[in-house]
């Protein structure tokens, strides 16, 4: 079966239905939010600057990266940056660290890296909640886990999740129970990819979701299509 990542993985145990559809997507372009956060996250624990001079240096990487970004996000970078200046941050020894597990055949990108626990840092373009990580974190920390034990050596019970929006980080301590909607997503995922057709489930995130004109409304099975060609 052909390796799955640890988005996608996160994606099926958001929406199977969605999971479903990005399987064959490709070239999907960067959310330019992301691309914000991801550029601030490789400045996290340097010297603040003064003058505005580090929200420069950063939109100007953020344009060479993304040069068709619309530049009143400037602003958003700025108010960002100015939400991270008012927390400390750890500096990191690597970003952008390959992880993966040839047991659940999956793989990874950790955004920062840190020689002493907790090893490793995820990026966030989302603002945090109100307190510790979302669900949808807890099982990405769980994935990340699994894949940094296996392939860098390191525990990785303990994750800092890093809400760049919000200028927060947080720790998140895997627990069996986020192992176990880690694993169901993960076979939920093989399934699907092996051919299954998921049954969609309405909830609160459809009517936000980036691909709710695409969603299908109802599973097709073999039989269901035999019957409309027999009509």
């Amino acid at each position: 079966m052909k390796s799955i990542s640890i988005s996608q993985t996160v994606s099926c145990h958001i929406c199977p239905v969605r999971f479903y559809l990005e399987l064959n997507e490709k070239n999907r372009e960067e959310p330019e939010n992301y691309t914000i956060a991801k550029q601030i996250s490789y400045h996290l624990g340097e010297d603040a600057g003064r003058g505005g001079s580090l929200e420069d240096k950063i939109w100007d990487e953020i344009k060479t990266v993304n040069p068709e970004i619309d530049d009143s996000l400037y602003e958003t970078c700025r108010t960002w940056i100015q939400a991270c200046r008012g927390n400390s941050w750890r500096k990191a020894s690597e970003n952008d660290v390959k992880v993966s597990s040839k047991k659940y055949n999956l793989y990874g990108v950790a955004d920062r890296f840190f020689e002493t626990a907790p090893h490793i840092a995820l990026m966030r373009m989302t603002p945090a909640p109100e307190t510790g990580v979302y669900n949808a974190d807890r099982v990405r920390c769980a994935l990340f886990s699994i894949c940094a034990k296996e392939s860098l050596h390191v525990d990785a019970d303990e994750i800092i999740v890093e809400y760049v929006p919000s200028g927060v980080h947080r720790i998140c301590r895997v627990s069996p129970r986020d192992r176990r909607e880690a694993l169901a997503a993960l076979k939920k995922a093989g399934r699907i990819a092996a051919g299954t057709v998921p049954m969609p489930r309405r909830t609160e995130r459809c009517s936000t979701c980036y691909l709710k004109e695409r969603c299908i409304d109802a599973p097709r099975k073999l039989s269901d299509i035999m019957r409309h060609r027999e009509m």
